[in-house]
């Protein structure tokens, strides 16, 4: 590797992280989250007293498009908050190749760049992506094959690039640790011998992912061993098999990524616009076949629960690191955020006619929390993501298979490790003194990071001590857990926070053996990199650790809560 590294990024802890304590005062910071946190409890009280109707939060100060999380227009669950108008069609991110080298290896290249997009139609964005402005390519890896990757970076910050799910030793992960600077380059070299499955990459670095990822740092990689095709499976690259990115986004007036302008952002940055690999609500043709989604949340923590408006059942043949053991028939899936799903769409028979895959999220999301406020509008209704026009068939027709892999049994051979996951901190402290008082003194990006992203984009607020695993903040000196290489371990997981939280674990894959000591659905059955918790919830995952990590670049096991992982719910391990 070549790179000019350090363990934090050049003044960034000194710029995002203020001291606890200063001259017998709180710091100004620690009083805003204070009071975030104990109105939160306050206007939770008042909601269950008065009714979601009676809250009319819109015009406060600072609160955002739509006012706080949650107190958005209150129309009836299922209602579609914005129908979609459907007049562009979806970008299909490209495949880059990989020519092969002397030494028999395949070499990549991406680039990390500022540049212009228009992901509203019509309206200019400043952006970050990889080999072009928003998102980048995807890489076809094939499985066993030794790949060579160089990231350039051209932004005028560090950043990092992290491997999603990819089972690569620490040193190649490309975590906090792995730090590129402006004008510099990494160079990664790897063999992926797993199975086929769709992963992905995004900047991890310490304290600044979610802005980062929100600016459009993200792509798709896949990981090919050939089942696929083998069993039938639609494969061909937009034609029977496409990517679909989802993100929301929130844009100020003069086209530019808003990015926690709300103090209610710290729970989770969600935007009021839904893209789809980089565009509004747009539409793609399709076959009458059966048809390939590949379903990638990739959004900072907004859940969705992807359905189609008519009601259209679907199969989910893949979760996050593989295909199931058989198809699985849906008519909604949830995922959080990070979690991939591969699911088919059976067209044969809807030619001319057209399909759209929406969210709804009113029949879900508002439960997964205890606080009201953590759910906005969108989360209490639904809404429109992407239009199927159904054309002519196209080829040769993929189908769907009556059993696909099979999926091995691990035996732990390891003391099991608990993890417990907690929200908010410091929530009955801010119950003292007037937290509305000090929440309607603000508005605008007041107290909110530097503006250095794209456009003068807010960096957010980052490196607080708000979320925590095992009542241990993320500090990048201290080593949380020491694995054993080659170990199968259990690993335990308990939210006590009152909202649903993700547990992503770097560096291998696993598979749940139970929630709340009940099996998991069938769809969960196969090997996965992403977990959600829900509140009050205990969830046991099982895992071989077959890659090692040392202390200098250890595997990361965090919260895919963007916003949660870069203030403090995110621990290291080593594997050795």
């Amino acid at each position: 590797m070549t790179s000019t590294k350090s363990n934090r990024m050049p003044g960034s802890a000194d710029h995002h992280k203020p001291p606890d304590w200063k001259d017998g005062k709180l710091s100004r910071r620690q009083i805003i989250v204070g009071a975030v946190a104990g109105s939160s409890l306050w206007l939770a009280g008042r909601t269950h007293a008065q009714g979601m109707g009676g809250m009319m939060m819109g015009s406060m100060p600072g609160m955002g498009q739509g006012g706080m999380a949650g107190m958005g227009a209150n129309t009836a669950r299922g209602a579609t908050v914005r129908t979609g108008v459907f007049t562009r069609p979806m970008p299909i991110p490209g495949q880059l190749g990989g020519p092969a080298q002397a030494d028999g290896s395949l070499a990549y290249a991406l680039r990390i760049a500022p540049g212009t997009s228009t992901l509203l139609a019509g309206v200019q964005t400043p952006t970050w992506g990889y080999n072009g402005a928003y998102l980048g390519p995807t890489l076809r890896i094939p499985r066993g094959k030794r790949v060579r990757i160089q990231v350039r970076n051209a932004l005028n910050q560090p950043t990092t690039t992290h491997w999603h799910g990819a089972h690569v030793p620490g040193t190649m992960d490309g975590g906090p640790q792995s730090l590129i600077a402006p004008g510099h380059s990494m160079d990664y070299a790897y063999t992926l011998d797993q199975p086929g499955a769709t992963l992905w990459y995004h900047p991890h670095p310490d304290g600044l992912t979610g802005p980062h990822v929100y600016a459009g740092m993200a792509g798709l990689l896949l990981v090919d061993d050939g089942v696929d095709r083998a069993l039938g499976l639609p494969h061909t690259w937009g034609v029977d098999d496409f990517p679909v990115i989802v993100q929301d986004r929130r844009f100020g007036a003069d086209g530019t990524l808003r990015y926690m302008n709300s103090m209610m952002d710290r729970m989770g940055m969600k935007g009021d616009r839904f893209l789809v690999n980089g565009c509004e609500q747009p539409y793609v043709n399709v076959p009458a076949q059966w048809v390939r989604l590949r379903l990638v949340n990739g959004s900072n923590a907004r859940l969705y629960n992807f359905a189609f408006a008519s009601g259209q059942s679907f199969y989910v043949v893949a979760s996050d690191a593989g295909l199931l053991a058989h198809p699985v028939e849906r008519r909604s899936l949830l995922l959080a955020a990070a979690e991939r799903a591969e699911i088919l769409v059976d067209l044969r028979k809807l030619q001319g006619s057209t399909l759209v895959l929406r969210s709804d999220s009113g029949s879900v999301v508002p439960g997964l929390s205890s606080m009201p406020m953590d759910a906005d509008r969108f989360d209490r209704q639904g809404f429109d993501l992407l239009q199927l026009r159904v054309g002519a068939p196209a080829g040769k027709s993929g189908r769907l298979p009556d059993h696909m892999v099979a999926i091995p049994s691990l035996r732990i051979d390891a003391p099991q490790r608990l993890f417990s996951l907690q929200g908010m901190q410091g929530m009955q402290g801010a119950m003292r003194g007037g937290a509305m008082g000090a929440m309607g003194g603000m508005s605008g990006d007041q107290g909110m990071g530097a503006n250095t992203g794209p456009g003068g984009m807010s960096m957010g607020v980052g490196m607080e001590k708000l979320f925590s695993i095992n009542h241990q903040f993320m500090e990048m000196a201290v080593i949380n857990q020491r694995v054993r290489l080659g170990s199968t371990e259990v690993w335990q997981v308990r939210n006590e926070g009152h909202m649903a939280h993700t547990f992503h674990v770097h560096g291998t894959s696993f598979q749940i053996l139970s929630r709340d000591g009940v099996a998991p659905p069938e769809y969960e059955r196969g090997w996965k990199d992403v977990v959600l918790v829900r509140r009050n919830q205990t969830v046991r995952l099982i895992a071989r650790f077959d890659q090692p990590a040392g202390k200098d670049h250890p595997f990361m096991y965090h919260c895919h809560i963007l916003e949660h992982e870069d203030n403090g719910m995110m621990g290291q391990f080593t594997v050795a």
